[in-house]
C-alpha cells in the first residue's frame, strides 16, 4: 500500500478551506490531477475557471495543459485580453487549432477583462456556435465605442446571447442614427447594462433592444431631439427592470414622462439623477407620471434649487399603495 501524506489524510472540507487562501488557478495549478479524490474535491474549481493573477508559468502551464483536459466541464470562464499572445500564439496549441465552441462546449457565462482597442472585435470573430453561451460580461474594456462595435457585440455567437453587461469602467458607447437603424435589431438581448454618452438618444438604443426585460443605462448626455425621437419609437413591452443613472445633465419631468411612457408594464425603476425641474422633486406631480404597473422605485435625486426660489417645498407625497 502507497504511503498517504497527511494532507491526503484531511477531509474535503478541510481540504476546500485551504483553497479559500488559494487564487482559482492557483488551485488547478496545484492539485489538478494528482489524483482522483482531489479532481473530485475541486470540481467545482473547474466548472467556474478564473486565471487571473497568476504568474506567466502558473497562466501558461494551466492554460495550455489543464484547459483542453477540463473544457467540457467549464460553465464560466474569465477571459483577459492581455492573454491572447499566449493562448493564440502562431506555435500551434489547442485554442488556435480548435474552435472554442468545442472546447468549452458547456460554457454559458464568459467574462471579459481589459480589452482594448480592436482586441474585443477580433475576439468575437471566436465567439461563435456556443450552444449554452448567454451571458457576455465586459469588465475594463476600453475598445471602440461605436454604434457597429456595440451591435457587433449584441449579435455575438450568433445572435444567440442573451444578457450583456459593461461596468463603470468599460467604455461609454456613441449612438449615432444610421440609415438601417429602424430595421437592424437584437430582439435575443433580454438584459443589458451599458454606459452611453449619446449624439443621439436613448431611442437609438430602444430600437436595438426591443425584447429586453432589464435594462441599466448610465447617459452622460441627451441631445436636444431627444423627445422627438422617442415619440417614434416602439414601446419596450417587455421590460420589467430599469435603472437610469445620469448626473451629469439635468432632467426636467417632461423628459423622464417621455422616457417612462415606452415602459408601460414596468415593475422596478431605479433613478439616480440630476435635476433643476422642481416637479421632479414634487412627489404628486412625480408619481403621476410613473407607470401604474409600477411596484417598486430607487430614487436618489440631486435638486438643484433656482436662486429666485424664496421656498420650495420638496416633500414626497405618499406613494400610492401598489408600490413597496
Amino acid at each position: 500500500m502507497g504511503k498517504v501524506s497527511t494532507f491526503e489524510i484531511l477531509p474535503d472540507e478541510m481540504i476546500l478551506h485551504v483553497c479559500q487562501y488559494l487564487r482559482d488557478g492557483e488551485i488547478l495549478y496545484s492539485f489538478f490531477n494528482l489524483n482522483s479524490r482531489l479532481n473530485s474535491t475541486i470540481m467545482d474549481f473547474c466548472h467556474h475557471v478564473n486565471l487571473t493573477n497568476l504568474t506567466y508559468k502558473q497562466f501558461k502551464f494551466v492554460a495550455l495543459q489543464i484547459l483542453p483536459q477540463i473544457g467540457g466541464s467549464i460553465r464560466s470562464f474569465v477571459f483577459n485580453g492581455l492573454w491572447q499572445s499566449i493562448m493564440f500564439s502562431r506555435e500551434p496549441t489547442m485554442f488556435s487549432r480548435v474552435k472554442l465552441s468545442l472546447l468549452f462546449p458547456q460554457l454559458h457565462t464568459l467574462i471579459l477583462m481589459n480589452f482594448v482597442g480592436g482586441q474585443l472585435n477580433s475576439f468575437l470573430d471566436k465567439i461563435t456556435d456556443f450552444f449554452h453561451l448567454g451571458k457576455l460580461d465586459i469588465r475594463s474594456a476600453q475598445v471602440d465605442n461605436s454604434y457597429d462595435s456595440l451591435k457587433a457585440i449584441l449579435g455575438a455567437n450568433n445572435n444567440r446571447l442573451k444578457s450583456v453587461l459593461f461596468d463603470d469602467d468599460s467604455t461609454r458607447f456613441i449612438l449615432t442614427s444610421t440609415n438601417d437603424e429602424e430595421t437592424v435589431s437584437y430582439p435575443n438581448i433580454e438584459e443589458l447594462t451599458v454606459s452611453l454618452e449619446t449624439e443621439q438618444t436613448l431611442g437609438s438604443l430602444f430600437i436595438l433592444v426591443p425584447n429586453i426585460t432589464r435594462l441599466y443605462v448610465d447617459v452622460d448626455e441627451l441631445s436636444s431631439a431627444s423627445k422627438r425621437t422617442l415619440e417614434n419609437i416602439p414601446s419596450l413591452l417587455h421590460l420589467k427592470d430599469f435603472q437610469l443613472r445620469s448626473l451629469d445633465m439635468q432632467w426636467s419631468l417632461d423628459e423622464i414622462a417621455f422616457v417612462l411612457s415606452k415602459m408601460p408594464f414596468l415593475q422596478r425603476l431605479v433613478l439616480d439623477i440630476s435635476t433643476e425641474d422642481k416637479h421632479v422633486v414634487h412627489g404628486e406631480k412625480f408619481i403621476q407620471v410613473l407607470p401604474s404597473s409600477l411596484v417598486e422605485i430607487h430614487l436618489f435625486i440631486m435638486y438643484y434649487l433656482s436662486t429666485s426660489d424664496n421656498e420650495t417645498d420638496t416633500t414626497f407625497s405618499t406613494p400610492p399603495s401598489y408600490i413597496r
